[in-house]
């Protein structure tokens, strides 16, 4: 069983669940094992500058007085933005990303070199799993914000941030951001409950999954009961005795399609 949630205007993450783990955890394992060849450079550590190269937004020093430099890189930022949020929401992004790669722009200034910003949409790839080794049980797509200061030529990892759409930093490695940087796809194996790198979205949709997942195991459990004689199951799912996997009544036609309403005597 897979179940996508897709995003629509309010959100910007797609989540796959499926119920065989074990093709899941493979992949996860798969995932770990790019990230941990990544960590040991086996990926770039930079890649070249290409002030035309059309996967970007660059934004260049022009020599005016009229627009500087970083008014120009928060018109391109809030550009980006504006894709994701409505407008009151768009000028926090733009400050958020700002201040990422303020500090990288500041010592670049000081030390008197030239240097652009590249933008683009790219996308994170994050496996859950129940912890270090366990099976991972949901697979998240969320795109992201890659913004790379160039100088000397290049973009190089240290200098780039990959950020959520909401401009709050994705906690990548540099290893994880080195596997990623020519690409634009990046992959993340989170284990534990936290989720604390997720984005305000993918943990909406996350929850979302998990009880999705919950209610269908359940339903899937009372059904197998009820084929046996025992209709205990099913009904305290129909009457709200089901816990978080309880079933509104009202919709009983649409958890059973083609089968109806059940009723109980």
């Amino acid at each position: 069983m897979v179940a996508t949630i897709d995003s629509a205007a309010g959100g910007n993450t797609a989540v796959a669940v499926s119920s065989q783990t074990a093709s899941l955890t493979a992949a996860a394992r798969q995932q770990q094992t790019s990230t941990r060849a990544a960590e040991k450079s086996e990926a770039p550590k930079f890649r070249p500058f290409l002030p035309n190269d059309p996967g970007y937004i660059t934004v260049e020093p022009d020599g005016r007085d009229d627009v500087t430099f970083r008014d120009r890189l928060r018109q391109a930022i809030e550009a980006v933005a504006s894709a994701f949020s409505s407008r009151e929401g768009v000028t926090a992004i733009v400050d958020r990303v700002v201040g990422e790669i303020s500090k990288t722009l500041d010592e670049a200034e000081a030390k008197g070199e030239e240097v652009a910003v590249q933008l683009r949409i790219a996308a994170l790839d994050v496996s859950v799993a129940d912890g270090a080794g366990g099976s991972a049980f949901a697979s998240i797509r969320q795109f992201a914000l890659e913004v790379g200061v160039a100088r000397g030529g290049k973009v190089a990892a240290e200098d780039t941030r990959v950020l959520a759409t909401d401009g709050r930093s994705l906690g990548l490695s540099q290893g994880q951001i080195r596997a990623g940087l020519t690409s634009g796809t990046y992959q993340r194996v989170d284990t534990g409950s936290t989720d604390s790198n997720l984005s305000e979205a993918a943990r909406e949709r996350l929850a979302a999954a998990r009880s999705g997942l919950e209610r269908v195991k359940a339903v899937q459990d009372a059904l197998a009961a009820f084929r046996l004689g025992d209709e205990v199951p099913l009904r305290d799912l129909f009457e709200g005795r089901g816990g978080s996997a309880a079933i509104d009544s009202g919709s009983l036609g649409q958890v059973f399609p083609g089968i109806g309403a059940l009723s109980f005597r």
